[in-house]
């Protein structure tokens, strides 16, 4: 999973246009996702890209979208 891909699925799930989605963007603050777009988001990963979800080890790594990238693309 690239970056961009991820990019592409957080605007799919928040309806968000593609520009407004930052590393930095913060779920909850800038992108207000709710839990269960939150949710949504994890399993469409999962299902899309086949990435485990047992690599979030802890909430700091569902804070931002570059922290989320960084969780799941951790080895």
């Amino acid at each position: 999973m690239t970056f961009d891909n991820l990019k592409h699925v957080i605007s799919e799930i928040s309806k968000l246009p593609l520009n407004e989605i930052q590393e930095h963007s913060s779920f909850k603050e800038d992108l207000e996702i709710d839990s269960l777009q939150m949710v949504n988001l994890v399993i469409e990963i999962q299902t899309r890209f086949g990435i485990d979800i047992s690599k979030i080890q802890s909430n700091d790594d569902l804070v931002s979208v570059g922290s989320m990238f960084t969780a799941f693309t951790r080895e």
